[in-house]
């Protein structure tokens, strides 16, 4: 069996008790990390894990409520005495401007003591080992911001996944920020376990198509302060619909699939 740990469970509105979007997975022993929020570094101390466990990184898109942690993580793996090899998995359109950033706050290659290998997420499987597959499903999220990137000529490609990970014969899909329920609505059959934002869709729609999919387990993450402080609508609206087995996400939830 694998484990969930969920590190940063905050929308992109900071709180003073979450980090923002990240969490592990553990499959034989080997850390997987999704997403890489601001406040993972702190927040994975707090969970007293090791930042040298961690052998592969996974980052749907480039808000940085997703991905700003991950610099602070890497220097925190220098300041460890890292020595194995990092792997990073990211839209193409971040590799460039990570490596820049990496430079910038003089994190050079030379000095890391470890290497890092960046992979823009490429035609499935994006990753694969002995103990997990990962496939990547482009989403609709950041095609809000498509009128101002025509106008003003940026280079933004408007890059965003959700992943469908698979480990010892259980589907697990991790949502990442979505457009709409459609970014990910055709493939929850046979899924064990759904980690979906919970701030930028239509609740209802989502628990009526966990009934009619047979999802197994729910996890509902990256809520408002506000949806954490009062999740008892949200419960009351599942049952509504027969989905009982609904997690609300927590910095430091462990939970296995």
């Amino acid at each position: 069996m694998a484990e969930i740990i969920i590190i940063g469970s905050s929308s992109g509105v900071p709180s003073p008790d979450r980090a923002n979007a990240s969490f592990l997975l553990n499959a034989e022993n080997e850390l997987y990390q999704f997403d890489a929020g601001e406040g993972f570094s702190s927040s994975i101390l707090r969970q007293k894990i090791d930042h040298s466990d961690i052998g592969t990184i996974f980052l749907t898109h480039g808000h940085a409520d997703h991905f700003t942690g991950l610099f602070l993580e890497i220097q925190m793996m220098h300041l460890a005495g890292r020595s194995r090899q990092l792997s990073i998995y990211m839209p193409e359109e971040l590799v460039e401007p990570v490596k820049k950033f990496l430079l910038t706050a003089y994190m050079f290659p030379e000095r890391l003591g470890f290497e890092i290998i960046f992979n823009p997420v490429k035609p499935d499987p994006v990753f694969r080992d002995g103990n997990i597959t990962v496939y990547a499903r482009a989403n609709s999220h950041l095609k809000q911001y498509e009128q101002d990137i025509k106008e003003n000529a940026y280079d933004n490609k408007m890059q965003s996944y959700s992943f469908v990970i698979i480990t010892n014969g259980a589907k697990i899909i991790y949502s990442g920020d979505i457009g709409s329920l459609s970014d990910y609505a055709d493939i929850l059959d046979d899924c064990g376990l759904l980690i979906t934002e919970g701030l930028h869709l239509d609740l209802e729609r989502l628990f009526e198509l966990s009934a009619k999919s047979a999802l197994k387990k729910l996890v509902l993450t990256h809520l408002s302060s506000q949806m954490y402080a009062d999740p008892e609508p949200i419960k009351t609206l599942a049952a509504k619909y027969g989905v009982t087995d609904l997690i609300i996400a927590h910095d430091g939830l462990r939970f296995t699939v």
